[in-house]
């Protein structure tokens, strides 16, 4: 799932939560929430792909690739 794999990359890489929070300036909650795949938090789904983005980019993942596979996961846009 996108959160497992964003997750994965912010240990890779040696960041925390608070230092993803810091850097998107999103809340830790959220940050920890979307980590978890719970995407209720960001509310719309522009918001989801908007967080998508910016934790992809913090933690070096490419983020239209992020954004193309929670589309596929959530068969949005299919």
């Amino acid at each position: 799932m996108v959160g497992r794999t964003l997750a994965k990359a912010r240990m890779s890489r040696g960041l925390s939560v608070a230092q993803v929070a810091e850097a998107t300036k999103l809340r830790r909650v959220l940050v920890e929430a979307i980590e978890r795949d719970d995407f209720r938090p960001s509310g719309s789904e522009f918001y989801v792909i908007s967080h998508l983005r910016m934790i992809a980019a913090v933690v070096g993942l490419d983020p239209n690739v992020v954004v193309m596979e929670f589309q596929r996961q959530h068969r949005i846009g299919a």
